[in-house]
């Protein structure tokens, strides 16, 4: 009965180490250190099925940085492991006029909850007046992504879904859903409160940028990038437009840096622009029945 029991033990660890789950508790240990809250499997209500669906880890720390305004950073993290399948993004250079509107899908402040207009950007434009985000020091963004298995392709039908696609989705149903929520249920309650999203893809795999010129394609390989995506939440008639962060898990710590450094950026522009956003509230408050 013993060894029966060890040979069970066995055959499940090997089905463990299989899937996510070891990167998903490597990730959120390392998180811990730096963010106040943490939840794995978070649980949120999917818009287009109405049913309960999960996001891997949510994180967040609350940081005053003046008196009567309050900055609530989140991080959204989907972590995904292949061995068979190695994922390639496939990059252009950013337009010119690449700026903070690229992220309006991640911010959300309450002047645009109390409106039920998450387009209204008086309080981002300030937020992010004169600093540059991580998304700014990448010189490309991805435009489209496939997985690709590795080796003979036996079948002309996949074996599993795009998990690329499956990751994305859930990032941007949980947003939408974290912010929906904000928007219902907005009261107008002090101190004012801002909320920055920073959707994330930890994956244990190859990780490649696709560079296309013409007929040729190369690919170089990646720990780090930053693609687009558009989404439209039942909040809002209009679609929106996300970046996501695509790191892998070698880079975690590195990139983890990076993003606490946004914050602090965000937190210090609050600080340094506080009468400003208390100006600017109080001007689009008057003119607006809540």
């Amino acid at each position: 009965m013993h060894s029966e029991d060890n040979e069970i033990q066995e055959f499940l660890i090997r089905q463990i180490k299989e899937t996510g789950i070891p990167l998903e508790i490597k990730t959120s240990l390392d998180l811990s250190q730096k963010w106040d809250h943490i939840t794995n499997q978070d649980t949120y209500v999917d818009s287009e099925t109405n049913k309960l669906r999960e996001i891997d880890i949510s994180a967040y720390s609350s940081q005053i940085p003046a008196q009567d305004i309050e900055f609530e950073p989140n991080f959204v993290i989907e972590c995904k492991k292949s061995e068979k399948y190695a994922w390639v993004f496939f990059t252009q250079p950013k337009p010119s006029d690449f700026d903070i509107n690229e992220f309006a899908g991640q911010f959300l402040d309450d002047l645009q909850m109390a409106t039920k207009d998450v387009y209204r950007s008086e309080i981002r434009d300030i937020v992010f007046k004169n600093i540059k985000l991580h998304y700014d020091e990448q010189r490309k963004c991805a435009v489209t992504f496939q997985d690709f298995k590795i080796g003979e392709v036996k079948s002309q039908f996949r074996e599993q879904q795009n998990e690329i696609n499956e990751a994305r989705q859930q990032l941007k149903g949980y947003i939408a859903w974290a912010m929906r929520q904000d928007v219902d249920f907005w009261k107008p309650i002090t101190p004012y409160s801002i909320e920055m999203y920073f959707p994330c893809i930890v994956f244990k795999g190859r990780l490649y940028e696709g560079v296309v010129k013409g007929d040729d394609v190369s690919l170089v390989e990646a720990k780090h990038l930053v693609f687009s995506t558009l989404y439209k939440s039942n909040y809002s008639p209009y679609e929106r437009n996300m970046l996501i962060d695509v790191v892998r898990e070698d880079f975690f710590e590195s990139y983890q840096e990076l993003i606490m450094q946004d914050v602090r950026k965000i937190a210090k522009n609050i600080e340094i622009n506080a009468d400003l956003i208390r100006n600017t509230i109080k001007k689009m408050t008057s003119q607006v029945k809540t």
